[in-house]
């Protein structure tokens, strides 16, 4: 009779201690049932996956007096390149179709008014690069890039920009002289000193809407205040 009832009371302890060890488990599906061992790179992983991202920092705005100080300088330096060039009388030709066409460099290796600007002002590559891939370009059509970023740090505004770069004219074959490349470097000339007359003029029209074009992007004006551009 004691044997019976201490194998009972045997029995009924092991299906308790069972009973409390399927208790003890974590629910199914829970990532604690997985036995696996996570590498290293894998605990490295998962330790960058729980790292909050960085927070970005908002652009500091520059000050309105100092970008327009800037701009008046950089404006000086580009209109008197400019100046320069129309002095000089080296201009470039359009012999690739009859009728006007912007071209940035010609054939004998000329550049034109806009992208000598920008070649004096150190900018080589840029002006080079454009001939190569773009010969044909007008700077009023750019909307992104280094050209951009140049043009809205120039102290000109885009529209002058454009005057500047003037299209050249091919005379129809049937039409053109030996002296035609002559007349129209008189012709390019003439539209240039009116050019150079109507900036004068609407200097400070021009210099306060490049202020306000280049508050649009603080980051470049940042950089044109604190001397690196």
């Amino acid at each position: 009779m004691i044997k019976r009832l201490a194998s009972s009371f045997l029995t009924l302890l092991l299906a308790s201690n069972a009973a409390l060890a399927d208790f003890a488990k974590p629910p199914a599906g829970d990532p604690r049932n997985d036995t696996r061992v996570a590498s290293r790179d894998d605990d490295v992983v998962v330790r960058e996956r729980r790292r909050p991202a960085p927070v970005a920092m908002p652009v500091r705005m520059p000050d309105r007096a100092q970008v327009a100080q800037a701009l008046a300088a950089r404006r000086d330096k580009n209109i008197a390149s400019f100046r320069a060039y129309m002095r000089a009388g080296v201009y470039p030709h359009n012999t690739v179709r009859p009728g006007p066409l912007n071209v940035w460099r010609d054939a004998d290796g000329h550049l034109c008014a806009a992208a000598t600007m920008i070649d004096r002002d150190g900018q080589h590559e840029l002006v080079t690069g454009t001939a190569e891939t773009n010969d044909f370009i007008r700077l009023l059509d750019v909307t992104n890039g280094p050209l951009l970023d140049w043009i809205v740090t120039s102290g000109l505004t885009i529209e002058e920009i454009d005057r500047i770069q003037e299209p050249l004219i091919m005379p129809d074959p049937s039409e053109q002289d030996p002296q035609w490349r002559a007349a129209e470097d008189a012709k390019l000339r003439r539209g240039y000193v009116a050019t150079s007359a109507w900036l004068d003029k609407h200097r400070a029209a021009g210099l306060a809407a490049a202020v306000d074009r280049l508050m649009a992007y603080p980051v470049l004006a940042n950089r044109l205040v604190d001397g690196r551009i």
